[in-house]
């Protein structure tokens, strides 16, 4: 089953909706050097635990990168979803 990565992004920050198993892989650890600003933990009745995170637009660029690479390399199967609010 594939699992959804959401990114919205508006003028002042960007929103990362990730599944739990995602945000355990690596992302974790390097929260402090991205510039997290917030950490929600949730559950989601129909995909699982999910992790959303709340970054500025530099911290966002690097963590766009990190995710291309663990999912290209990956074998659990994920698409993104990225969205811009105007």
């Amino acid at each position: 089953m594939e699992e959804e990565i959401l990114i919205i992004e508006n003028k002042e920050r960007v929103v990362f909706n990730l599944p739990a198993s995602l945000f355990k892989e690596g992302i974790g650890s390097h929260i402090r050097s991205l510039g997290v600003k917030k950490i929600y933990k949730r559950m989601d009745p129909l995909g699982g635990p999910r992790v959303i995170l709340v970054l500025d637009k530099q911290g966002a660029m690097e963590l766009k990168a990190w995710i291309t690479v663990q999912i290209s390399t990956s074998k659990q199967k994920f698409f993104v979803t990225d969205l811009e609010e105007i």
